[in-house]
């Protein structure tokens, strides 16, 4: 079941996931990966590094500190494909 918050006017939907494919190498031991999903799909999915199982002791609060640090996945502020946002770390 996911969690889901409210944020920037969109329904977000919010889970953690111990690795994606071809993110292994990117995370430490006791990491996982938050990755927030708009509800209706109309926005790509946003993914952050957070300490492995700190989802389920999570207030508003901190949840909202998370969303804000996430990136989109995949394009920039237009949902370009394979074009990063300039703000983001090169790995």
């Amino acid at each position: 079941m996911w969690r889901r918050f409210e944020a920037e006017g969109v329904e977000w939907e919010v889970r953690a996931v111990p690795s994606l494919a071809g993110a292994e190498d990117d995370l430490r031991s006791g990491e996982e990966i938050l990755e927030f999903r708009p509800a209706d799909a109309n926005l790509p999915p946003r993914r952050v590094v957070v300490e492995a199982g700190i989802l389920a002791e999570m207030a508003e609060d901190a949840l909202r500190a998370a969303f804000r640090r996430a990136h989109p996945i995949g394009g920039d502020h237009y949902g370009r494909p394979g074009k990063m946002m300039g703000d983001v770390a090169e790995p």
